[in-house]
């Protein structure tokens, strides 16, 4: 068995275990999790969630797919960390609380009561 067999069977396990952890979780009621909520804004799904999820995904296999055929370069690494780590850190470091993209809405409702003297 190859070094390269033993990434691939890790890497299997891994990703079996993820699903199975992320699967019990959406199923219990006790939880506050819910799986579909990676993809669903307000309630349906949401376009670009989805279309964010799936080039996350697909980016992530071809670095892991070139890690594993040592094809992996510093430049793909550097642009797979600019893509997709490097917007989560810099939300974490200035704890910027909304995304680019996303609206806040206030409404203001302002009510008046006149009072008559008979």
């Amino acid at each position: 068995m190859t070094p390269r067999d033993v990434m691939l069977a890790v890497l299997g396990i891994a990703a079996a275990l993820l699903v199975i952890s992320f699967w019990r979780a959406h199923r219990d009621a006790l939880a506050q999790f819910n799986a579909f909520d990676l993809v669903m804004e307000n309630g349906r799904v949401s376009k670009i969630a989805l279309a964010f999820m799936v080039a996350f995904a697909v980016t992530t296999w071809v670095i892991v797919y070139l890690a594993l055929r040592d094809k992996l370069t510093e430049g793909y690494l550097t642009s797979y960390g600019i893509m997709w780590v490097a917007p989560l850190v810099t939300k974490v470091v200035f704890n910027k609380t909304d995304m680019p993209g996303s609206t806040t809405s206030t409404t203001i409702v302002q009510q008046q009561t006149e009072v008559t003297k008979p």
